[in-house]
C-alpha cells in the first residue's frame, strides 16, 4: 500500500475531503474557525502520516503480536501489551517525508510555543466518553520537541486504558487512526470547560461552566476544586437571555501555567495565595459571554449539547480549544446532587470535630432532632442523613434545611440571617429560590396539631419550662452520680464497665435532645425571625435593624453568669498586687501550682473563689469538641490565659456594661412601644409584638442554658473515654489516651471485647493515625462554606486585599474606631489588648469572657444568634459578623471603623 501526502493541512485550508483524515477534534475546530469563532491558529498532521509511520517502522506486526498475547481481557496482560507497543512507537523515527513537509510548510511554528494535541478518528461512543484519554502536550518549542511529542500522541493510542476501552466496546483496533494538531499556544489568565446542558442534572435549560486561573490542565487533572457557574437560558420575546443562577467559588489551591523562565518548555503548577484561591476566576461579563458563545456553538452543531474547552487570553478574548458532544446524558433529574452547608454549623456546631464526637453528638441530632421529629410533625420525603463530616468539620444537609423552610418558615420571615445558610443565586438551593419557595401552611398546622397529641412538651409554652425541670431534677443529680461511679470504676480498670457508663451518659441526654429539637430550630429561630419581621412591618427596615439587637440584649443566662464569674476573679486579681504579678509574670500552665504553694491569706481566699468557680463552670471549654481539655483540667491553661488578658482591665466598670445594656434594652422597648401604639391598631400590634418578643428572649436564654448542659455532657464524655483511652494505651493499642477520639464507638467496643485479629488491629492503628492527621491538619482552617457531594465551593468573595470597605451582618450596635487584632486560636487570647477590634474565624462561649475588654468584634462566620453576637450585645460592643476571609483580608495593627448599626467596616489606614 502506497501512502501519499500531503500529510499536513492548515486549519484554514481543511476541505470536506480532509475531515475523515484529521480526527473529530480537529474537524470540529476547523468547522468552528470557518464559522468565525476564535480558534488558535495551527495545522493538522493527518491520519495518513500515522499510517506511514507504522508502515515505515513495520509496527503493524509488532502491535498485532502484542495484542495477540492479551489473555481474556486480563488487566495485567493488557498492560504488558500496552508497554510493549508504547516502547516500539516511541523508539521509532518519524518518516523523513513527514518531517521534511512540516519543516518546509510551517517553519514559523519553530519560533514560538505550541501545543501538540491528539485527534483520534473514534473517541466517543454515544453512551461512553473516552475523550481526554489521548495525550496533549503544552508549551513546546522547536521542531525537535514537536516531532518527539507527535510520537507521544501516537503512543497514547495504545495505552492500557485505550486498549481496554476498545475491547470493552468491541471497536476493532485497526479501525482507529490518530491525527495530531499543532497549535499556537496562548497564555490564558483563565481556562476551563463549558457544558451547554447541565451534566449534573441533565437540565438542557442550564449551562454549566467550570474554570480556574491559568491553563485548563488543572481542571483536567482533577486535583483542584474549580469555580463552577450555572447559567439559565431564558427565552424572552423570541430572544435567548442568559442569567447566572449559581456561582460556586472553589478553593483553588494551585493553577497551571506555561513555564516562563530561561526559555523552558512545558508547564508548571503554581500555588495560589489564600486571597487568589478564593477569588472568582471569571467576571460576570465573561460568564455571560461564554454562555452566549456556547449556545451559538450548540446551535451550529444541530442543537446537540456540547462539551467545550476554552481559554481567555490577557486581553479577555475567548479562544476555543475543543467542542464535542456531551456523552451519557441521562434523563433529566429534578434536582442536583446532595449539597451540604457549613452556614448552619456556623451558628450551632462550628468547631473542629473528631470522629468519635461526630458520632456521639451527630447520632443524637440525626435520630432525635431529624428523623424522629420529622415523623412526629408528619413531614415526608425529608432526607434521613442530616450531617456530613468533611475535613474535620460538620456540614448540614441543605435538602433537609430547604424542606424545613418550606414547611415552617413563611416567605415574609425569610431574612438574610436565614438565607445565609444557602448559596447565592437562583439554583435549586440558591438564596433567591429559597426566598420564593411556597410556604405549606397546611403542613405547618397539621404539624402543630400532631405535636399536641404526640409530644406535648414540644409546645412553645412548655418546652423551656420542661427543660428547666429536667435540668434541675434529673440531669444535675445524674451528673453528680455519674462522677461518683466513674471514680469507682477508674480504680478497677474495667474497660467494659467504663463503656457501659458512657452508654448510660448518652441515654441520660436523650430528653435534652427531645426538647432542644423544638427549642432551637423551631422556637428560637422562629420567634426571632417573627420579631424581626414584625419590627420591619411596623417600623420599617432601618428601625428594625436599629432596635432588634438591643431588644434581645441584657438577658441573664448561663453564658453571662459564667462571664460575670470570671470577671469577679479578675477583679480579685486586680486588687492584689502580689496575686497580679504571679498571674502576669508566670506561664499559664504553672500558675495554679504556684498559687497553691503561696501562704498569703488573700491568695488563699482567691483560690477558694477560683475552685468554687470551677465547680460551677469548670465543665466549660473553648470548644464543644471533647478532644480538647476543659477549664477544670489541670494545668488550666485556657482559664488563666483569659484571666491574664482581663487582669489589666478596670474590671468593675467592664462588668457594669452588662447591666447598662439592660437599661438600654428597657428604654428601647419603651420607645418601640410608644412608636407602635401611636399607629392605627397600635394597641393590638404592640400586644402581638410583646408576646413574640418575650418568647424570643425566652428561647435565646434557653439556647445558652442548653449549651451549658451540653458542656456538662461533653466534659463527662471526655472523662469516661479518656479513661478507656488510658487502658488501651497501656495495652499498646493506642499511642496516647486522647487517640480514643479518633475511633468510632463500635470500634472501641470491639477493642474492649478483643474482637480484632493482628492484621485488623494493624489496619485500625493506621486508620487512627490517618484520622488524627486529618483532624489536626484542618483544625484551625475555616472550611469551604458549601459542598456539592465532595466538591468544595464558596460564594463569590466580594472583597480583595485592596478593598477599603467591607459589608457584614450587623449583630451588635455601636460605632468604634480601633486597631485590628487577629487571633485564630484560643491560645492567642491572652495577647488581646484593651479596646482592640478582635477579628476571629468563629467564636464559642469559652472565648467570650475577653469580650469585656475589646472595642469591637468581627467574625468570619455566624449569624445574629451566634454566641459571639449574643455576648457582644450583652457587653454593648459593636459587632459585625459573617465577613468571609476576614482573618486574611485584615492585618494586625490596621485602624478600622466598625459600624454595628449597618454592618459596614472601613479601613482607615
Amino acid at each position: 500500500m502506497v501512502v501519499e501526502g500531503p500529510f499536513t493541512v492548515s486549519f484554514t485550508d481543511i476541505s470536506t475531503d480532509d475531515v475523515k483524515k484529521i480526527g473529530n477534534k480537529a474537524a470540529n475546530l476547523s468547522f468552528l474557525m470557518a464559522k468565525d469563532f476564535s480558534v488558535p491558529e495551527g495545522y493538522v498532521i493527518k491520519t495518513s502520516a500515522y499510517t506511514l509511520f507504522l508502515k515505515c517502522n513495520k509496527l503493524d506486526n509488532i502491535i498485532q503480536d502484542s495484542l495477540n498475547k492479551i489473555k481474556d481481557n486480563d488487566y495485567n496482560s493488557i498492560e504488558v501489551a500496552a508497554k510493549s507497543i508504547k516502547n516500539a512507537v516511541e523508539g521509532s523515527p518519524l518518516p523523513i517525508e513527514l518531517t521534511n513537509e512540516i519543516s518546509a510548510k510551517y517553519p514559523h511554528y519553530d519560533s514560538y510555543y505550541v501545543a501538540v494535541r491528539s485527534s483520534a478518528t473514534a473517541e466517543d461512543l454515544p453512551s461512553a466518553s473516552f475523550a481526554g484519554q489521548y495525550d496533549t502536550y503544552l508549551n513546546l518549542k522547536g521542531l525537535k520537541q514537536i516531532f518527539h511529542h507527535i510520537k507521544q500522541c501516537y503512543a497514547s493510542l495504545w495505552t492500557g486504558r485505550a486498549i481496554s476501552y476498545r475491547i470493552k466496546n468491541m471497536i476493532p483496533h485497526n479501525s482507529v487512526k490518530i491525527a495530531t494538531i499543532v497549535q499556537k499556544m496562548i497564555s490564558p489568565k483563565s481556562a476551563g470547560v463549558l457544558f451547554t446542558a447541565n451534566p449534573i442534572t441533565s437540565d438542557i435549560s442550564e449551562i454549566l461552566i467550570e474554570s480556574n486561573f491559568g491553563l485548563g490542565e488543572s481542571l483536567v487533572s482533577g486535583q483542584i476544586n474549580p469555580d463552577q457557574y450555572i447559567i439559565q437560558k431564558i427565552l424572552k420575546k423570541g430572544k435567548k437571555v442568559f442569567r447566572i443562577i449559581n456561582k460556586r467559588i472553589g478553593k483553588k489551591k494551585f493553577a497551571t501555567f506555561s513555564k516562563e523562565t530561561n526559555g523552558d518548555s512545558g508547564i508548571e503548577q503554581k500555588i495560589l495565595s489564600e486571597q487568589k484561591s478564593t477569588e472568582s476566576s471569571l467576571s460576570d461579563k465573561i460568564i455571560i459571554k461564554l454562555a452566549r458563545i456556547g449556545s451559538e456553538i450548540e446551535n451550529i452543531f444541530g442543537g446537540k449539547p456540547q462539551d467545550i474547552e476554552w481559554a481567555i487570553d490577557q486581553d479577555d478574548r475567548i479562544h476555543l480549544l475543543q467542542s464535542r458532544p456531551i456523552t451519557s446524558m441521562s434523563p433529566q433529574k429534578n434536582r442536583e446532587k446532595k449539597m451540604w452547608s457549613r452556614g448552619y454549623s456556623d451558628d450551632y456546631w462550628n468547631d473542629p470535630v473528631s470522629p468519635l464526637f461526630f458520632e456521639l453528638l451527630g447520632e443524637n441530632l440525626t435520630k432525635i432532632v431529624n428523623i424522629e421529629l420529622n415523623s412526629i410533625l408528619g413531614y415526608e420525603n425529608i432526607d434521613n442523613k442530616l450531617l456530613k463530616l468533611y475535613n474535620g468539620h460538620v456540614y448540614f444537609n441543605l435538602n433537609v434545611l430547604k424542606l424545613k423552610v418550606e414547611n415552617e418558615i413563611p416567605k415574609m420571615l425569610r431574612n438574610e440571617d436565614l438565607l445565609n445558610y444557602f448559596p447565592d443565586g437562583y439554583g435549586y438551593y440558591g438564596k433567591e429560590t429559597i426566598k420564593n419557595l411556597p410556604f405549606h401552611i397546611k403542613n405547618r398546622v397539621i404539624a402543630e396539631i400532631r405535636v399536641m397529641f404526640y409530644d406535648p412538651d414540644g409546645s412553645i409554652t412548655k418546652t423551656a419550662v420542661k427543660y428547666d425541670e429536667w435540668t434541675n431534677m434529673i440531669f444535675y443529680p445524674f451528673c453528680i452520680n455519674f462522677d461518683l461511679k466513674l471514680k469507682k470504676i477508674e480504680d478497677t480498670s474495667d474497660g467494659l464497665a467504663l463503656f457501659s457508663l458512657a452508654e448510660d451518659l448518652n441515654r441520660a441526654m436523650v430528653p435534652h435532645f427531645c426538647l432542644v429539637r423544638y427549642g432551637i430550630p423551631v422556637h428560637n429561630i422562629g420567634m426571632n425571625l417573627m420579631t424581626q419581621y414584625l419590627l420591619t412591618r411596623f417600623l420599617g427596615k432601618n428601625e428594625s435593624l436599629l432596635y432588634y439587637p438591643v431588644l434581645i440584649s441584657g438577658l441573664k443566662h448561663k453564658l453571662t453568669e459564667t462571664n460575670e464569674g470570671i470577671h469577679s476573679l479578675a477583679a480579685l486579681i486586680q486588687d492584689n498586687s502580689n496575686l497580679k504579678s504571679i498571674i502576669l509574670d508566670n506561664k499559664s500552665e504553672n500558675i495554679y501550682d504556684i498559687l497553691k504553694h503561696e501562704k498569703n491569706s488573700q491568695i488563699h481566699n482567691f483560690l477558694l473563689e477560683f475552685d468554687n468557680f470551677l465547680k460551677k463552670f469548670g465543665d466549660r471549654g473553648f470548644t464543644r469538641e471533647p478532644y480538647y481539655p476543659r477549664w477544670s483540667e489541670k494545668p488550666m491553661i485556657h482559664i488563666f490565659n483569659i484571666l491574664k488578658s482581663l487582669t489589666t482591665e478596670t474590671t468593675h466598670e467592664k462588668i457594669s456594661k452588662n447591666f447598662f445594656s439592660c437599661e438600654i434594652q428597657e428604654k428601647s422597648e419603651k420607645i418601640v412601644e410608644y412608636k407602635i401604639r401611636s399607629q392605627r391598631f397600635g394597641f393590638i400590634k404592640w400586644k402581638i409584638l410583646s408576646v413574640i418578643l418575650k418568647l424570643s428572649r425566652l428561647y435565646i436564654i434557653f439556647r445558652e442554658n442548653q449549651r451549658f448542659n451540653l458542656d456538662r455532657w461533653i466534659t463527662r464524655n471526655r472523662m469516661v473515654f479518656l479513661e478507656i483511652g488510658k487502658l488501651l494505651t497501656n495495652e499498646g493499642i493506642l499511642k496516647e489516651s486522647n487517640d480514643i477520639f479518633f475511633l468510632k464507638k463500635r470500634e472501641i467496643e470491639d477493642l474492649l471485647h478483643h474482637r480484632f485479629n493482628e492484621s485488623e488491629m494493624s489496619k485500625l492503628q493506621i486508620e487512627i493515625s490517618n484520622r488524627k492527621r486529618d483532624f489536626l491538619k484542618f483544625e484551625h482552617e475555616v472550611p469551604p462554606k458549601f459542598l456539592l457531594d465532595s466538591h468544595e465551593f464558596n460564594d463569590v468573595l466580594k472583597y480583595s486585599k485592596d478593598s477599603l470597605i467591607f459589608q457584614g451582618i450587623p449583630a451588635s450596635h455601636g460605632i468604634i474606631t480601633g486597631r485590628i487584632h487577629i487571633i485564630r486560636t484560643i491560645n492567642q487570647i491572652s495577647t488581646v489588648k484593651t479596646n482592640e477590634i478582635l477579628v476571629v474565624p468563629r467564636t464559642d462561649p469559652g472565648w467570650t469572657p475577653v469580650f469585656s475588654k475589646i472595642g469591637g468584634l468581627i467574625t468570619e462566620t455566624g449569624g445574629i444568634l451566634s454566641h459571639g453576637a449574643v455576648v457582644a450585645r450583652e457587653y454593648g460592643i459593636p459587632a459585625v459578623i459573617n465577613v468571609p476571609n476576614a482573618c486574611k483580608l485584615f492585618k494586625n495593627g490596621q485602624i478600622v471603623n466598625i459600624n454595628g448599626y449597618n454592618g459596614i467596616i472601613t479601613i482607615k489606614n
